[in-house]
């Protein structure tokens, strides 16, 4: 009873972060363009950043003491991409989607800007060499219709010239966004101690600039800026990515991402309320198309299916489930998919499928390997029936996972699938 209790506030819990985190979100562009349109954005962003950095460090200092940011620190092959994230997804993406703002306003930039989803759909063949389906194609044309109707000033004849710069900033933020996104699964990191070096190189970034640009910062902040920045750099910057990340792993990937599709709605009706930002109908029809586009390419990317070099394993869907590990603690797991290496999975059909069959090909190939029926035993039973899910295991067929660099996977799949002599493995593989 104790223990459903406990489940039941943690759920609760994570329900009021998620809450407060898709408020925090709601206001980004709103703050921008206040704090923008009165201090300047860099002078808004050097502080907001400091003042993130802060609140990072002793977010990061009271869960470990420290601990998480000795070993980055001591780590330079880690710190490294780390710091190159936090300058792109922090500080350019802040950069662009600022200046993008004061062009425009912070409804249509909110709008814009969650469109980065439907961005990485056309970047994901070339940096996850993952297959793009149908339907996913759907989803981008339905989202950049979206677009388009922003871009055209809601008449879907020419361009908004006036606008249309500002409009390729937000866009630009977004595209940065999407990159990142799609690399960010190839590092294992602790991201608290991470958000601490995304502000770091942030400000750093925002001061070169407004040194080379001449930007004082030393401001005077009306009530109105100071809050815009206190509040950007407390809550944006310093514990919105704990916020998510609790809400994932309480809440579960879709539940969050699917409530972040609010945000530009919220964001148009604050807007109003706020910075006296009209409301205009095709704002909102623009939001739903891009939200829909969002939501059709969830729902189809559920299993990413990977594109293969070896034609062993053309016949074979191979899909990433690395995803479903970023939270495990034990070294060895945590290792097998640091850098740039994965979890992989396929479906072999049967119930009891041999370790000595699998285990030889993959460890020759320096992978580790396992199933959904018989896992690693630092795996949790929450991993297996997230693989589970995302494959969409059907009764008598078993995942076979490996964790490794992708080629090397690749090879040990492609020894396994060979040992059966078809193009998908039989129940000759099991033990009987």
């Amino acid at each position: 009873m104790k223990s459903h209790q406990y489940i039941m506030d943690s759920k609760y819990k994570a329900a009021f972060a998620l809450a407060f985190l898709v408020l925090v979100y709601t206001l980004y562009t709103i703050l921008l363009q206040i704090g923008g349109s009165t201090i300047g954005i860099l002078p808004q962003l050097f502080y907001a950043f400091m003042i993130g950095m802060v609140v990072s460090a002793a977010v990061s200092l009271a869960l470990d003491r420290g601990k998480a940011l000795r070993e980055m620190i001591g780590n330079p092959g880690l710190l490294l991409p780390v710091l190159v994230i936090g300058l792109v997804n922090n500080a350019l993406v802040q950069l662009f989607l600022g200046f993008g703002t004061l062009g425009t306003n912070a409804s249509i930039a909110s709008v814009v800007y969650r469109s980065w989803v439907i961005m990485a759909i056309v970047l994901v063949p070339l940096v996850l060499r993952q297959k793009i389906r149908k339907m996913q194609l759907v989803a981008t044309l339905v989202g950049f219709s979206g677009l388009y109707l922003i871009i055209s000033g809601g008449t879907l004849i020419g361009i908004n010239y006036s606008q249309a710069p500002y409009i390729g900033l937000v866009l630009l933020s977004a595209f940065c966004s999407a990159i990142v996104t799609l690399i960010y699964g190839r590092y294992t990191f602790n991201i608290f101690a991470g958000v601490v070096f995304y502000n770091l190189v942030s400000l750093v970034m925002v001061a070169s600039l407004a040194f080379a640009t001449g930007t004082s910062l030393a401001v005077t902040f009306p009530p109105s800026a100071l809050f815009s920045v206190v509040f950007y750099g407390i809550f944006g910057f310093g514990i919105a990515s704990s916020l998510y990340y609790y809400s994932v792993k309480a809440l579960g990937p879709q539940v969050v991402g699917n409530a972040i599709l609010v945000v530009p709605f919220v964001t148009i009706l604050l807007s109003a309320m706020l910075v006296d930002t009209p409301i205009q109908p095709y704002y909102i029809v623009a939001a739903l198309l891009i939200s829909a586009g969002v939501l059709i390419q969830r729902y189809y990317s559920k299993s990413a299916e990977r594109i293969t070099k070896n034609k062993i394993l053309d016949r074979l869907t191979i899909f990433d489930v690395t995803g479903a590990f970023i939270d495990n603690k034990s070294p060895l797991i945590a290792q097998s998919i640091s850098g740039g290496n994965r979890a992989f999975a396929i479906k072999v059909r049967g119930r009891r499928l041999d370790d000595s069959k699998h285990s030889g090909a993959f460890k020759k190939y320096g992978c580790v390997s396992f199933t959904d029926r018989n896992p690693h035993a630092s795996v949790t039973q929450d991993e297996v029936r997230s693989i589970a899910e995302a494959m969409k295991l059907e009764g008598g067929e078993t995942a076979l996972i490996g964790l490794g660099h992708p080629d090397n996977l690749e090879n040990a799949f492609a020894k396994f699938v060979s040992t059966s002599g078809k193009s998908s493995p039989d129940e000759r593989l099991w033990k009987e």
